[in-house]
């Protein structure tokens, strides 16, 4: 009896010590996952991004980056310790924000439009899929190459609101809670919004408090919450010197939790929505960000003179 309890107690001692290194062993393998394919979406979006290119044409859209209307509500991710003295509810937050991006390339004679925008299973769900749509063309329809990719974009919303799969766009990225691409000037300067038009200008040094305008370019504040969050559109020759890209992927299983959570149905009812966002907003610790700063090798500088 003495030897059965001794050999019992043995037992499961190596039970719950392999359970708990299979456990270490499927976390890593999860941060493995998400890291290579954030590290393959950043290389592959760096090579593009560095070559974009100016149309040259009148109204025309070289690049735009701007707040996606499927995520015009940010998911706010409070950030462990904090709090002011233990309070709950005082915690630094995070704001995931989530755009869509549009930019032209060109090789020899063929131009190359391509856009990244991120889809919801529904909107303001919080996480959606990071889709990428291309197009190419002859300069005689360059121009409309911006217009075809808002179009291609609410062509795949409807068919993913209508329970369709999306055929016209590419699949990149699961579990995508934060997009953002920040335009710089040649200067270093954030790319910004004058508050009076639409005017893009930039800070001309640390020293003066003044701003220059940047020639065939606008911007646009679309979050009074968020005053630093800039849409910004280069047309003709302009084009950002730098580019800020951000993207934030969530970990597999905390998206698999996060959508049982909303059930069979789509969208979810109002108060599973509600849930699956509070889900989201207690686990910053899964996501996995990364940054990238982009220098565009085309940059006119005669468009920030």
């Amino acid at each position: 009896m003495v030897a059965v309890a001794l050999m019992s107690l043995i037992v499961f001692g190596l039970l719950a010590m392999f359970s708990q290194t299979q456990r270490a062993f499927r976390a890593s393998m999860t941060q493995t996952d998400v890291l290579e394919s954030g590290r393959i979406f950043t290389d592959m979006s760096i090579r593009e991004l560095g070559q974009m290119a100016p149309s040259g044409l009148y109204a025309t859209t070289n690049f735009f980056a701007e707040l996606s209307p499927l995520f015009s509500d940010p998911v706010l991710q409070g950030l462990p310790g904090t709090t002011y003295h233990g309070q709950a509810g005082t915690e630094d937050r995070r704001t995931n924000l989530v755009e869509r991006m549009f930019f032209l390339n060109l090789l020899n004679q063929t131009w190359t439009g391509t856009g990244y925008e991120v889809l919801p299973d529904y909107a303001n769900a919080g996480v959606g899929t990071l889709y990428r749509f291309s197009v190419s063309t002859n300069g005689y329809w360059v121009n409309q190459m911006s217009s075809n990719f808002l179009y291609g974009i609410r062509i795949a919303a409807a068919s993913l609101g209508q329970g369709r799969p999306v055929t016209n766009l590419n699949r990149m990225l699961d579990g995508v809670v934060h997009f953002r691409v920040r335009a710089f000037a040649t200067n270093g300067y954030p790319i910004i919004y004058d508050g009076l038009r639409t005017n893009a200008i930039f800070r001309t040094n640390s020293f003066y408090n003044g701003y220059l305008r940047i020639r065939n370019a606008a911007a646009a504040i679309p979050l009074a919450s968020v005053p630093d969050q800039v849409n910004c559109y280069f047309m003709s020759n302009a084009l950002p010197a730098y580019l800020e890209m951000e993207v934030g992927i969530l970990e597999p299983h905390i998206l698999e939790r996060f959508k049982a959570i909303g059930g069979p149905t789509m969208p979810p009812a109002p108060a599973l929505q509600a849930a699956q966002r509070r889900y989201l907003s207690n686990h910053v610790a899964q996501v996995h960000l990364f940054r990238q700063r982009i220098p565009i090798r085309t940059v006119d500088f005669s468009a920030y003179q």
